[in-house]
């Protein structure tokens, strides 16, 4: 039996039809505007109608082996932009259903009316190519009605004194080059860094836009999502060392345009570029600056091409796992190699190296010091950068254990740009560490609030809820979340919850699926696998993740305090403090780890609690009263 597709021109289901020649999605016989890919992904699922279509198969299908994309959110956009189109409930589908940690199947019925067969040999391939084009003059349309009303809107000054918060939408990579989507997606979060900048205008962080990437959604309901005043949307196209910028900035409630221009400039000259979007958007909303941020909006200087090209990589990767992050050091490595004083792409290299450490890719005493050689260099070039701060706030939290230092660097970063959710997830680890969880959580709500669908900040504040013993506001975020985004469910946070609140076989089912869905390479999972089935009563099977975890630690670096959690677990209090001994000799304590509440066991021995002391960790690892601030140790 051939696929569905290939021998009919149209398929139906439901009040839908799908015309595979024409490359269209009627409904009740009208027109159902949809997107290129998404297209491309209903062709394939209702081709194959009741399979079950991994997310390995669409990534081939949809963009080949080559394409330079993030095909997690890339695919997460496609469905759920098709199903909004299908108008079908993911909790209860009609048409699409997801099948957890597998793919997703089309289980909608078809039918084929007899009159619409292909004609013999004709090959039914989704015509991209007319799509684009189509969208392209679109887009090229509201750019320049945008233009011709700029002047006039600028001048109401009512409109522009309202907007005290906005998203930058990414921009449209008008080149339609599925490899150039690094340099759209690089300049978007530049603005989104300049802008977030000024204390007076709340900017929504950068992961929590890029949901939006190719969205149809208008701007008031993309701003009621988002709960900002404005939008600033436009295109941008590289050609030849050329860069072409259009922009435009929205405000939501009522719809109305407030600035619209378009920019040209050599590719070493796109700083400045970037810098007269942000003066621009200043202007038009009015408002205030300190004497601080007006010098931030000076003259840039120029940069490489080569090395901005290679940092807009690094920072495309850097948001991934341990993998991406050895791609992004290696891009951020070949721009200070290419450009010595491009400040930005110092702070980028420590910033990796700090990741790589967090991972447990890298030892923490080789790691560090690296990171913060870099961080220290892109400050001495450009000291007004919050990035590099944040770095250095990091390694003397993590290796040098400096608390109060490190508290400090995190307070003066959150003022540099108080929408940085990155800084207030980081310190909020640091609160948490240091026995302050209540205040850990309170940090993370206001991390959300600057990037309200990041994934990592998301499960940061699950995770800061769980060590705050708050396990029912915790599972509820999780499910939350989980509504929204399958694919990032984070097994070892839920199985965390599971087992402390007595639901120990569903917390064992939780971290077996995670470990087998990462093949039984990533640490984090095998660790609190073995564990847990140590202190469930399967100690032999918690022996043999404990032998997988040795195993990798021959061709991998496995973090000691890791070995020392699964001996924990499995009630070798000897050999875990061992393994704690080399840690904190190493230097290599994961914070992150320390204050879970599967540890408050070892926190009475006294041997554990010299080793704390040496760490300069307050009472904190003595005690479990997690409502009060801890003192430290003296």
């Amino acid at each position: 039996m051939n696929p569905i597709g290939q021998q009919q021109r149209v398929v139906r289901f439901g009040s839908f039809e799908l015309d595979f020649v024409d490359c269209e999605l009627r409904k009740g016989g009208l027109l159902v505007k949809l997107q290129a890919q998404p297209f491309q992904l209903l062709v394939l699922l209702a081709g194959r109608p009741g399979q079950v279509v991994s997310r390995e198969e669409i990534r081939r299908a949809l963009w080949g082996d080559e394409t330079f994309v993030d095909f997690d959110q890339s695919i997460n956009f496609c469905v759920n932009k098709l199903r909004d189109a299908l108008d079908d409930d993911p909790q209860r589908p009609r048409c699409i259903e997801t099948v957890p940690r597998k793919g997703y199947r089309f289980i909608a019925p078809i039918t084929a009316p007899e009159s619409a067969e292909a004609p013999p040999g004709h090959v039914m391939v989704p015509k991209t190519a007319a799509l684009r084009h189509q969208w392209l003059l679109v887009s090229t349309a509201i750019v320049l009605v945008a233009a011709l009303a700029a002047w006039a809107i600028i001048m109401s000054t009512h409109s522009a004194k309202s907007i005290e918060s906005l998203a930058v939408l990414p921009l449209e990579n008008l080149s339609h080059d599925a490899e150039q989507d690094y340099f759209a997606d690089g300049m978007t979060d530049d603005l989104i860094t300049d802008l977030g900048k000024f204390s007076a205008l709340r900017v929504i962080s950068r992961t929590s836009v890029m949901q939006y990437k190719g969205t149809r959604k208008t701007v008031p309901e993309i701003a009621r999502e988002l709960n900002v005043d404005a939008i600033l949307e436009g295109t941008v196209e590289q050609d030849q060392g050329r860069v072409r910028i259009t922009a435009q900035l929205i405000a939501a409630a009522p719809e109305r345009h407030l600035w619209a221009d378009k920019y040209e400039a050599s590719l070493s000259d796109v700083l400045t570029v970037q810098d007269s979007v942000a003066k621009a958007v200043v202007q038009a909303i009015q408002i205030k600056l300190s004497q601080q941020e007006r010098l931030q909006l000076g003259t840039p200087r120029a940069i490489d091409p080569e090395a901005y090209e290679a940092y807009l990589k690094g920072r495309y990767f850097s948001p991934g796992g341990e993998r991406n992050l050895a791609k992004s050091l290696e891009y951020f490595q070949q721009a200070v190699q290419k450009d010595p004083s491009y400040a930005l792409a110092w702070a980028g290299v420590a910033d990796a190296y700090n990741g790589l450490a967090s991972w447990g890719v890298l030892p923490r005493q080789e790691a560090a010091p690296r990171a913060r050689a870099a961080a220290e260099k892109a400050l001495q070039l450009d000291s007004s950068l919050v990035e590099p701060l944040l770095a250095l706030a990091n390694v003397k939290r993590d290796f040098e254990w400096d608390w109060s230092g490190a508290e400090q660097l995190y307070k003066q970063a959150i003022q540099m740009n108080p929408n940085f959710g990155k800084a207030h997830a980081q310190y909020a680890v640091l609160l948490a560490a240091t026995g302050r969880t209540q205040e850990g959580v309170a940090e993370m709500r206001l991390a959300r609030q600057a990037d309200p669908l990041n994934p990592v900040i998301n499960a940061n504040l699950e995770w800061q809820l769980y060590l705050s013993h708050n396990y029912e506001e915790a599972e509820r975020e999780g499910r939350k979340w989980d509504e929204w985004h399958p694919s990032e469910h984070c097994g070892y946070i839920c199985a965390s919850i599971y087992l402390q609140t007595g639901r120990t076989r569903e917390a064992l089912e939780e971290l077996r699926a995670s470990a087998a869905e990462t093949h039984h390479q990533a640490l984090l999972e095998l660790m609190y696998l073995g564990h847990d089935l140590g202190v469930t009563g399967a100690r032999d099977e918690g022996r043999k993740v404990l032998a997988e975890l040795q195993v990798l630690s021959k061709s991998r670096y496995v973090p000691p305090d890791y070995l020392a959690m699964v001996y924990e677990g499995l009630g070798d209090r000897q050999r875990a403090m061992a393994w704690y001994q080399k840690a904190v000799d190493e230097r290599c304590i994961n914070l992150w780890i320390l204050p879970d509440q599967r540890l408050d066991s070892i926190r009475a021995d006294p041997q554990f609690q010299n080793l704390m002391r040496r760490v300069g960790l307050p009472k904190y690892a003595l005690a479990f009263d997690r409502t009060r601030v801890a003192e430290p140790y003296i």
